[in-house]
């Protein structure tokens, strides 16, 4: 666990329930959607975006500017609103879009605040797969109420290793690493979006390497990986969410899996 925030910054607990309580209805309003099927449009960069995303970002959002009108806002459909410093809200309202228009149980939404400049808040709901992870910074992080905990696996060759998908390496200049990726560690196995950080949340993964994401597809991550006992930077190690990449584990074997990928340069 990392030092606290003070969560009267987001109304106190009061505000907590609330923001879970917006937060599981923009799901259940996908979930919906995703229960009858959807036909996905294509955005300028060729990713997918349904009705359901919108949707689900409107609820959020109207909520967020509704009840902190001061704070900021930055969501995957509408963009940035407000200013960067103190209290923002990040919003993904469909991590995992693709899983989702396919009948995959595994997208998210995901809520992560920053408080001047530092992830202090996740929460991850997975309606399709049941799961709801919160966790605030310096309290520790839960599982559908019940508090959970990284595994303590190590050293990295004995560990199992969840990744983004391969065109996430490929297009980021990082292709080269997967070799040494997977001759460094027990299993390296194939599990995008956040379903792969709730792997190593549950301890049935030791890690996640996610080249090519958003501040918004890791925000709450950052939160609930660290609450949980373990760590998650940048490729190159930094503890930021604007790398452009992301590495989590347990903490046990992290400067090592950050070695491995270090030792192959971005192109």
């Amino acid at each position: 666990m990392s030092t606290g925030f003070d969560i009267r910054r987001i109304g106190g607990e009061s505000g907590l329930r609330a923001l879970q309580e917006i937060v599981r209805r923009a799901g259940d309003a996908a979930l919906k959607h995703f229960q009858q099927g959807v036909v996905p449009e294509k955005k300028p960069d060729r990713s997918p975006v349904t009705v359901a995303d919108r949707q689900a970002e409107e609820i959020i959002r109207d909520h967020v500017l509704s009840v902190h009108p001061d704070a900021g806002f930055l969501g995957e459909e509408t963009g940035e609103h407000g200013d960067r410093g103190g209290v923002r809200f990040i919003v993904d309202p469909i991590d995992g879009t693709r899983a989702f228009v396919r009948g995959w149980s595994t997208w998210s939404v995901l809520v992560g605040v920053e408080a001047d400049g530092i992830p202090s808040v996740g929460l991850a709901y997975m309606p399709a797969a049941g799961d709801f992870f919160v966790a605030v910074r310096g309290s520790g992080a839960t599982h559908n109420g019940q508090p959970v905990e990284v595994s303590k696996v190590g050293p990295l060759a004995d560990a199992t290793v969840t990744h983004g998908g391969l065109q996430q390496f490929t297009m980021t200049g990082v292709g080269d690493t997967l070799v040494p990726l997977a001759d460094a560690c027990d299993i390296a196995r194939g599990c995008p979006d956040f379903d792969g950080y709730r792997q190593v949340l549950l301890g049935r993964s030791d890690a996640m390497v996610d080249p090519g994401v958003q501040p918004y597809d890791i925000c709450a991550p950052a939160v609930l990986i660290r609450e949980a006992g373990g760590r998650l930077t940048s490729f190159q190690g930094d503890d930021t969410i604007y790398a452009g990449g992301a590495v989590a584990s347990n903490g046990i074997i992290h400067d090592e899996l950050v070695a491995v990928l270090t030792a192959t340069p971005y192109k």
